[in-house]
Order: structure tokens, then sequence, then C-alpha cells
């Protein structure tokens, strides 16, 4: 079963595996949608595609927390620091290079010898533009949020720290914390001033605050043995954030509220969809019910192991297809077998292999082994 290759085995949920598998699938429905090709009749998915990046944001802070918290303070030792961005590098950069890669030279050979300029797969891109990628200091397309995240993974580690200590103080100390930390992202960078697909952290550190809380409130739920008073509030709570996340789905909103509005209306609402999305988090990994059940399903847990693949690739196919002025559900469902397909060979040619990779030290850290 391909969903397990290359997850934490101590912290794998399926559940979370078919989060993932559902956060990648809203994006690229959303995106069809964004061009008029639709899945089935009525399903109209424009807009939404912002809810599974953010959705994509929860689960990393979410799932890379509970490994750091279970470190205490030997977070910053070599073999957790080792790890950690071993990890970390191996699952993003081979494949994101790659990816940059072709941008660079599809538009090169554009240029050269068809004569068009200003185009490329999966889009133009000079040799100073993919260093700047690679340095995180821009994001076309898709690949901004490639940029938010992996500028988390460098602060993670000190927030983990800092809450290791504050815990000790107690619950109200460390709820004040992440009060204080809530606020002060929205002092400093205000999710209503946030600029389209921004390249920026700053912006979006309200998802990821959100995402750690939930997953210092995971732990502390499962440390002390939850009444059922606890476990019911976790199971309506998800069914909460089941009709929240459906009603900021524009075309549904417009609907409801008799009022249209643009397909964007909900992009910088950040802090709203982390909140409705955390409520499906806990009770998917604390409640045997239909949330748990609905996200553990083969199919989504397929798609969240291919989910940076197809995260990636998916905007290439749309770009290609609605060229051909294909019946509109055709074209919807050929983007989403292209992709698969493509997704699922990168990560057997190139994932699944590099995700082995573990550079091994001897006593001396300066010698090291692949």
């Amino acid at each position: 079963m391909i969903h397990k290759e290359i997850s934490d085995k101590q912290f794998q949920m399926d559940s979370l595996d078919g989060l993932r598998g559902f956060a990648a699938l809203i994006v690229v429905f959303s995106h069809t949608s964004n061009q008029g090709a639709f899945f089935l009749p009525l399903l109209d998915l424009s807009g939404v595609g912002k809810s599974g990046v953010y959705l994509f944001f929860l689960l990393s802070s979410f799932l890379l927390t509970l490994p750091l918290l279970r470190k205490g303070k030997e977070i910053f030792t070599f073999p957790v620091m080792s790890h950690y961005w071993q990890r970390r590098f191996f699952r993003i950069y081979p494949l994101y290079t790659l990816y940059l890669l072709l941008g660079v030279v599809s538009t090169w050979f554009l240029v050269t010898f068809i004569g068009k300029s200003g185009r490329g797969i999966p889009f133009e891109l000079t040799w100073f533009e993919f260093l700047k990628h690679l340095a995180l200091l821009e994001g076309k397309g898709v690949t901004w949020s490639i940029a938010v995240e992996f500028k988390f993974y460098f602060i993670l580690p000190i927030l983990i720290l800092v809450i290791v200590y504050i815990r000790q103080l107690g619950t109200a100390a460390t709820v004040s914390l992440f009060t204080f930390l809530m606020i002060a992202s929205q002092i400093i960078s205000p999710q209503s001033e946030s600029l389209t697909n921004d390249a920026r952290l700053l912006p979006y550190m309200p998802v990821f605050i959100i995402g750690i809380f939930i997953a210092v409130l995971h732990e502390h739920i499962n440390k002390n043995k939850p009444n059922h008073k606890v476990m019911m509030t976790l199971k309506w709570l998800g069914f909460i954030g089941v009709i929240g996340v459906i009603i900021m789905t524009p075309v549904i909103y417009s609907k409801i509220t008799g009022v249209s509005v643009p397909k964007n209306f909900f992009h910088k609402q950040f802090i709203a969809y982390s909140i409705f999305w955390s409520f499906i988090i806990l009770s998917a990994v604390n409640i045997d019910g239909i949330i748990q059940k609905l996200f553990s399903i083969k199919i989504l847990r397929f798609y969240g192991t291919l989910s940076f693949s197809l995260y990636l690739f998916h905007p290439v196919y749309i770009s290609l297809l609605m060229r051909l002025n294909l019946n509109s559900y055709l074209a919807a469902w050929l983007v989403l077998v292209s992709s698969t397909i493509t997704a699922y060979l990168t990560f057997v040619i190139l994932e699944k292999p590099i995700s082995r990779y573990k550079l091994k030290f001897k006593s001396d850290p300066s010698q090291v082994k692949l």
C-alpha cells in the first residue's frame, strides 16, 4: 500500500493521509472549475483552491509538531535536527528542483526553436528566477505555497522549544502563548492585507499557529484519557467544521445568502478556514466515526501519497487541455487522469526512492555517507 511509503510511521494516521489527498483534490477541482471545466454538472468548486492549500499548511504544522513535542528539550540536538531537516529536504527539493528545471528548459526551447517568448511548462522561467525559487524568494504558479511552507520549517523547532518550556507553567500559560502569537500575527501582518499567492510566510502564520495548537491539544487529550463529554465535543466540532468549509464555497454561499460573491471572496479568510479544518482534523484523529472513516478510504489515502506531485503537475495539464476546446466534463476528467498518472510515475521513480535516502554519520558528524 503506497500511502504509507513516505510517512513517518510512528505518527502516520490513515485519516490524515486521506485529508492530504482530499486537499490535493480540492485544489485540482477548484482550478478546473475556474477554467469552466467541471467533473459533474453543478459541481462548481471555483475559488476553493485556497481552502485546500490552507489544509495542507495545517496538516504539515500538525504532523511536524507531534514528533518534535516528543523530543522535548532535545529538539536542537544533532540527531533530531539531522532527521528533521533530511526528511524536509528530501521530501521537497528533489522534485521541486526538477519541476523548476522543466520550466527553464521549456522556456529556452520555446524561444530557441519555436520562436515564442513568455511561455514555458509549467511557466516561463529564467535561470535567475530558478535560483530565486530555490532560495524561496519567489513563487510562480502553485509554487508560492512551497516557498511559504519551507520557510515555516525554519521557525517551527524554535516555536516548539518555547512551547515545551511554557507548558511547564500550566495550561493557562500555554493558551496565553498561543493567544499572544495569534494577536501578534494579525498586528504584524493582518490577513486582510495579504497579497494574491503571497510567497511570504508572515501572512499565513495564523494557519501554522493553529496547526501547532491542535497538535498540542491532541497530545494533551490523549495523555489525559478524555471522558465522554470531551469525545462528544470533538465529534460535533468535526461536523461544525464540515458545515463551515462547505458554506465557505463561493457558489454555495451565494445560494444561501442570495448574494453573488466572486470566487476569491474567502481567499483571505485564513483564520476561519483554519478553525473549521482544525475541527475536522481533531475529530478525524480522535473519534472513530463517520469523519474518520470518510477520510480513511483508500482512494483518498492514495491521493494523499501523490499529493505533492499532483499539486505541482495538474496546472500543466489544465493549460494544455484547455487549449484543445474539448467538452468541459471530458477536459476535467482528462486533467485528473493525466495528473494522476504523472504523479504516480513521479512517486515511483523519484519520490519513493529518494525518501529512503538518509545521511549516516559516524561519531564525527563531518564524516558523511549516503
